[in-house]
Parts: C-alpha cells; structure tokens; sequence
C-alpha cells in the first residue's frame, strides 16, 4: 500500500517590487522624481510604486523595461509573486478561525495516516488538513465531503464518524491517483471476464493474489487498492469513480479470508451494476435485503464464488470434508466455501467454520 506523505506547505516570502526598483534607481543614482519625469508618470504615483501601494501595471513594466532596459516581464513575474505571497499571508492569518473545526478531527488518527506530523498544531495543523481534503475552508470541506455521505448507499448498525469516513475515502483517492492516471478506459466486458477468474487467486498466498487481482481489474479499467480500516468507520470496502475511472478500495475489516475476497466482487458488482451510482461504501450492514441494488451486489459476487449448478452441493453440505471437496472441484480456497456455507445457513461456529481462514491484509503487506 502507498503511504501517504503530507506536503510541507510554504508560506513564502516575496520582496516588494517597489524596494527592487527603488535600488535599480540607486544604483543609476536616479531619483524618483527624474523617473517620473522620464516616464510621464506622476512623481506620486512613482512613490506609491516604491511604497508598495500602488502595483506594477502591464503599462508601468513596459515603460520601465523602455527607461531602465529591464525586461517587463521581470517587473510583471516580481509583482505577481509578491501579490501571490501577500494573499497567502492573509489567507494564512484567517486559518486561526478554523482551529476548532481541526480539532474534531482525532490527533493521533491523522498522525498514524500521516496525513500530518507530530509538529503541526494551530493554523498548520488547519492548513494540513485543507491541504489532504483539497478544499479552501471547513465549509467547503462539508460541501464535498459531509453532505454526499447522506447518499451513500450504506446501510449501517453502528453509528459512524463522518470526518473518519471522509478521511478514508481520501486516503483511498490519494492511494489510487497513480493508477489511475495510466489505467485504460473502463471496458465492462472485461471487467465481467476478470471478476469470474478472481475466486482461481484464492488458493494463492493472500499477498501475491492481491497484487493479481489488481492487475486483472487494472487490464479493465478499475483501480483496486488496499486501506486499512480506521475506527468508528466500520468499512469495508467502497466501489467509487474518479473523473471517469472506477476506484474500489477494501479494508480488511472482518481479517478472515472470504470476508476479504466476497467484498471485492461486491464491490465489482456495484461498479458494473450501478455505474450511474458515484460511491457505495459497504460495512456492517443493518438490513440488506432493505436494499435492492446492495441485494443484487450480494448475489452478483455469492454467483462468482459459487456457481449456481455448484449451490445446491453447497446446500446440502454438513461436514468440513464435504465443503473441501466443492472448494477443490471449483479450484478455489476452502475458506471461501466455507464462508458461504456460513451465509445460507446462518451457522457461524463449529467445525465447518473453522475452515474461513483468519487474515489481515495490513500486516501482510506491511510485511
């Protein structure tokens, strides 16, 4: 997984153009009054350049590049620079009043995502966080971030924290951004063909298969990406478009091994199900069957897993030995069965269960 590194933001510093101007006459031992008289510009108006109150016009720099032999465009690129560093400073002396609205964001959440570092407090801490969400203040943070979440198709049991969510999302974006740059474009065909070749991957060790099914849905035109789960987000995975390219990011919320592969085809499913849709995150769901296109995704990747004329084997299924032999005849890993044995009977422990392999991504790849 890519780690996100926060920018150190500069609040540079640019000299006043009039104080250059001011030593280029020195230097020529020019007063002010004789470049006024040179110029045909008022001998106020000269002064108020030097003082900074009045800017550098297009006018002025090409007359001063007529008088002095200094290039307009020199005089031009110092008072943008400067005008530039000035709005920066007000910009920056504005941050103080949104200290607060930094401080609902959890200190050490943003530390351990590195999206600051432990010196930023104040207005840098602010101007990090602006920065990460690329917005210009808190309000405009709600806009783009807060206020989709009431339309995300996320059917929750628990109550979730929505700057967590908003920063997840982010990390997710941030994580697939070079993917996506050199992905082709969105092919649906082969994303279905890709989607039926993923459940072969499980019998591979969980790090090489990752990287395999990235590459498959990459060939489609979709960005797969690992981000660990943060808290009081309860996600588990979420299927996104980005100018135009399908993002599907997953955590590795449930650490067991079908959990992991059953939220990726669902999330696949929402991409070639529900292209219209722009974001389903996917976590602890309340009621599913509430929800006809998350009922679909379900089914969608349930098919994939286990192939319709392979379900009523899966049905009929009591015994550890006998998932085994439905996983080895599809070619696929035995937790995976297992998992969807659990689903249909709703027979979460004993012997078959032991079957549903335990895994954390995180540590896998951090490995």
């Amino acid at each position: 997984m890519t780690t996100y590194i926060p920018k150190d933001l500069e609040f540079d510093f640019a000299p006043r153009p009039g104080r250059l101007l001011q030593r280029e006459l020195d230097a020529r031992s020019i007063s002010q009054a004789q470049l006024a008289a040179r110029t045909g510009l008022s001998p106020k108006h000269v002064n108020l350049v030097i003082k900074g109150t009045a800017a550098i016009s297009p006018d002025v720099a090409v007359t001063l590049e007529q008088i002095l032999g200094t290039s307009a465009e020199m005089w031009l690129r110092l008072e943008a620079a400067y005008q530039a560093s000035q709005a920066r400073i007000v910009k920056r002396n504005s941050l103080a009043d949104f200290t607060s609205w930094a401080a609902s964001f959890p200190r050490q959440v943003l530390l351990d995502t590195n999206v600051i570092r432990s010196t930023d407090t104040g207005t840098d801490l602010v101007a990090k966080l602006l920065d990460f969400f690329s917005v210009a203040s808190p309000g405009a943070f709600t806009k783009t971030w807060l206020e989709p979440q009431a339309s995300y198709k996320r059917s929750q049991a628990h109550a979730i924290d929505p700057n967590l969510t908003a920063l997840w999302l982010r990390l997710s974006e941030l994580h697939a951004a070079d993917s996506a740059d050199d992905a082709p474009a969105f092919d649906s065909e082969k994303l279905r063909s890709s989607a039926a070749l993923i459940p072969k991957l499980t019998v591979h060790e969980i790090g090489p298969a990752f990287k395999e099914a990235q590459d498959l849905l990459h060939s489609a035109g979709v960005v797969l990406v690992f981000v660990p789960e943060l808290p009081n987000t309860r996600i588990s995975g979420v299927s996104r478009w980005i100018n135009g390219t399908p993002m599907i990011a997953v955590t590795s919320r449930y650490k067991s091994l079908d959990g992991l592969w059953f939220t990726l085809l669902h999330e696949v499913a929402h991409v070639l199900l529900h292209p219209k849709r722009s974001t389903y995150i996917d976590g602890d769901k309340a009621d599913d069957d509430a929800d006809s296109q998350e009922t679909a995704a379900n089914a969608f990747a349930a098919n994939i897993l286990i192939p319709p004329d392979h379900q009523l084997l899966l049905t009929e299924a009591t015994t550890p030995a006998e998932i085994i032999a439905i996983a080895n005849s599809l070619g696929v890993a035995a937790s995976l069965v297992a998992g969807q044995w659990a689903f249909r009977t709703g027979i979460w422990g004993g012997p078959i269960a032991k079957l549903r392999k335990k895994i954390d991504l995180s540590e896998v790849l951090a490995a």
